[in-house]
C-alpha cells in the first residue's frame, strides 16, 4: 500500500482524489490546514501531494520546509498556473507539478511512475 499525505484545502477535490486512488490500494490522508499536515508525522508517508493556495501558509513555504526536514517525494497539485510558481516549486525541491484541473488518472500515473 502506498501511503500519501495530502495538504489540500478543497475538501471536495480531496475526497474525489482519495476515493479514486483507494481503488488502487493507495491511502490518502488529507489535511486542509498546512500546520496540521506538517505536524502529522510527514516521515511516515511515502509521498506528499501539496496544494499551493492554503489557509495561513503558502504551499511554497510548506514545500521548502518539507524538503529541508524530510526525504519524501512531493507532487504540487495547484490551480495556480503562473510559470513562476511552477519554476519556484520545482527549484525548492518538488518532484512534479500537476496543474488543476486534472483527471485523477493522471495523478495515479504520476504516483506510480
Amino acid at each position: 500500500m502506498i501511503n500519501i499525505l495530502m495538504i489540500e484545502d478543497d475538501a471536495e477535490f480531496a475526497e474525489l482524489l482519495t476515493e479514486y486512488l483507494a481503488q488502487y490500494d493507495i491511502k490518502v490522508t488529507n489535511f486542509e490546514d498546512p500546520y496540521l499536515g506538517l505536524s502529522a508525522g510527514v516521515k511516515k508517508y511515502d509521498l506528499l501531494i501539496l496544494d499551493l493556495t492554503l489557509p495561513g501558509m503558502d504551499g511554497l513555504e510548506v514545500c521548502k520546509e518539507v524538503v529541508e526536514k524530510y526525504d519524501i517525494p512531493i507532487i504540487i497539485s495547484s490551480a495556480r498556473s503562473d510559470i513562476n510558481d511552477k519554476v519556484e516549486g520545482l527549484a525548492l525541491g518538488a518532484d512534479d507539478y500537476l496543474p488543476k484541473p486534472y483527471d485523477p488518472k493522471e495523478m495515479y500515473a504520476r504516483i506510480t511512475s
